[in-house]
């Protein structure tokens, strides 16, 4: 087994909202500074002083309270994303999170590939990161803590180096580990400050002098006991947001904090292979008020491009109140994603109907979702009878688009025009007229339905008209009278 614990430990800071640029930071719990950013501690601000002392030493300083909540929240997204890497992901509270690698370095080729790649995303994400590899979760887990090069664990060939690996660990100071108060006293007293010296006593003395839970860590550490853990899993439903310092004033500066949010479903998607049938955006103002909007999606693939323009488009007619202090997306509707079958090379058709989705989304858009109806086949002899009016739907559309299963042998032309009611035509001399000459092309078929109302027998034809015009006209059988019934296009 090969395990990689990420840590975050300035996450305190970096998962509350930005101040303004270039002013020195605070996170304050318990009336004392918990952490500082560069530019107080350069002031001589630092964690455990009071606030009236750091303050002193800055004056300029902008504090911000401890938020573990959404320290959480940003936990919960690394671990969603460390999940595109691995099926076994944990978080180690309160600041970590250990994924199993073994499983993934055939994919990636090598484990040195597959860290850079890891790296870089939370360079991407302007977040400061402790990382560290090892061959149990919990010395993974406490080695990060020094944050050690990887070049000195792994050898050229992405190889854990093992023997490197426990000179490492020997060397951390026990000070840094998560121990008890009590027991890292304890441990002073006894003049062990690194966990080689730790590591070096016998488990029943150890056990005797410090307690059996010291000893069960140290076996986990070595993989002598097992480490069970509650596993990451995305959760059921979506919702993730963002806080803005002082507010945005409009739907335009929304853009790229909705653009981000949407860079987070798209990856919470990608973990649970499925697709969201809704969005739900929560808008929270400065003064206290709040609004929302809905929009359904009809898309049959996610693409953030698309769900961008709608958003936008949507933000339109949103007429803000004040200041956004808070913008929230959560999805609750889901479906399993299932690619339709495809061909080896995509058709103009194929991708025609993917992008019928988004259509018809804009459409409702625009134009609200009452306006836009579409015409659905029926089972009945006459054509006049052989279409109904309904809601437009991508799926209603994508069926009336698909290739039909009969031979062209057996299947007969119909306009996509029809003219209601049918026109009359003249004929002059044995030929036809209707706003100037018709020639016939093709037919007749033969249509004679409806014998137990009113009898209808017709036989259809395609005619040419003057000025180009494919036209579909009738006789009536029992009237012997010809009609124009529609226009192929």
């Amino acid at each position: 087994m090969l395990w990689l614990c990420l840590r975050l430990p300035r996450l305190p800071l970096e998962c509350l909202p930005p101040g303004p640029e270039n002013t020195a930071l605070a996170v304050i719990e318990d009336d004392g500074v918990m952490m500082a950013n560069p530019l107080a501690a350069q002031s001589g601000v630092a964690p455990g002083q009071s606030i009236q002392t750091a303050r002193s030493l800055c004056g300029q300083l902008h504090c911000l309270q401890r938020d573990p909540a959404l320290e959480q929240a940003q936990l919960r997204r690394i671990a969603l994303w460390a999940y595109r890497f691995s099926g076994t992901v944990n978080i180690a509270a309160p600041d970590a999170v250990v994924m199993e690698l073994a499983s993934s370095l055939r994919l990636f080729r090598n484990l040195a590939r597959l860290y850079r790649r890891l790296i870089r995303a939370f360079r991407q994400r302007q977040l400061t990161v402790y990382s560290a590899v090892a061959d149990t979760p919990l010395a993974a887990e406490w080695l990060s803590l020094s944050n050690p090069s990887l070049k000195n664990l792994v050898n050229a060939e992405g190889e854990l180096q093992r023997p490197a690996l426990a000179q490492a660990l020997a060397a951390l100071p026990v000070a840094r580990l998560p121990f008890a108060p009590a027991t890292q006293e304890m441990l002073h007293n006894l003049g062990l400050t690194t966990l080689g010296q730790l590591q070096a006593l016998p488990l029943a003395s150890l056990n005797q002098r410090l307690g059996p839970e010291l000893g069960r860590d140290l076996q986990r550490l070595r993989g002598d006991l097992p480490d069970p853990r509650e596993p990451f899993l995305p959760a059921e439903t979506f919702s993730a947001q963002r806080h803005f310092e002082g507010g945005l004033n409009s739907t335009e500066q929304l853009r790229f904090p909705v653009a981000s949010l949407l860079d987070e479903l798209k990856l919470y998607l990608q973990c649970r292979q499925c697709l969201n049938r809704d969005l739900h955006w929560q808008f929270d103002f400065l003064d206290g008020g709040r609004d929302a909007l809905t929009l359904e999606l009809s898309h049959r693939h996610f693409n953030k491009a698309d769900v961008l323009e709608l958003t936008m488009l949507r933000l339109e007619s949103l007429v803000l109140p004040g200041p956004v202090e808070t913008l929230t997306l959560s999805c609750e509707h889901f479906f399993a994603l299932q690619a339709p079958p495809r061909g080896l090379f995509d058709s103009a058709a194929t991708r025609q109907q993917d992008r019928l989705p988004a259509l018809l989304d804009k459409l409702r858009l625009r134009l609200s979702a009452e306006a836009v109806a579409q015409y659905l086949p029926v089972d009945a002899h006459l054509p006049e009878l052989g279409w109904q009016s309904a809601a437009a739907s991508p799926g209603a559309l994508l069926q009336t688009l698909a290739p039909s299963n009969a031979s062209s042998s057996q299947q007969s032309l119909r306009p996509g025009w029809l003219v209601h009611p049918p026109q009359a035509i003249t004929q002059r001399g044995g030929q036809l007229y209707w706003r100037g000459a018709l020639q016939l092309l093709q037919g007749p078929e033969r249509l004679d339905s409806h014998w137990w109302q009113q009898r209808q027998a017709r036989d259809y034809y395609i005619a040419r008209h003057d000025d180009g015009r494919l036209c579909w006209l009738y006789r009536d059988g029992l009237t012997r009278a010809w009609y124009l019934h529609g226009f192929f296009a």
